[in-house]
């Protein structure tokens, strides 16, 4: 079955290194049909890595346009802050993380522990087939 969902960053970053398995690829491809998003820390955190090339950041613009932008509004601060008072979340986690929430979607990530024991955050690892709630 087919859903939306959010996207670290890191899964992105794995497309774009073609280190995802084929049933990931399908996940992803799936995914962007049924209309997907990401934060605007994902933009950052992918666009803004140093070692790109020209082709590769223009392949990223490519791949980032398939998504939809979420962008940071008092809502989702306000459920980052407390994602950010009760977990030990690095900031740029606590923002995808609190965009999901925001959105009611699942997070769709390969760093699962980074987001385990979030309350009512479904996380789902393509790599793994896991699902944690």
């Amino acid at each position: 079955m087919s859903q939306s969902y959010v996207f670290d960053s890191n899964i992105l970053i794995y497309h774009l290194g073609d280190s995802l398995d084929a049933v990931a690829k399908r996940q992803l491809a799936s995914a962007i049909v049924q209309g997907s998003y990401v934060s605007i820390i994902t933009r950052i955190e992918i666009l803004g890595w140093q070692g790109h090339t020209p082709h590769s950041r223009d392949q990223t613009k490519e791949l980032l346009s398939y998504f939809t932008e979420i962008p940071l509004n008092e809502a989702i601060a306000n459920l980052c802050i407390r994602l950010r008072a009760t977990q030990r979340l690095k900031l740029p986690d606590a923002v995808i993380a609190a965009t999901a929430l925001y959105l009611g979607l699942p997070l769709m990530t390969a760093n699962v522990s980074d987001f385990k024991g979030i309350f009512g955050l479904q996380v789902i690892n393509p790599f793994e087939g896991e699902v944690f709630h």
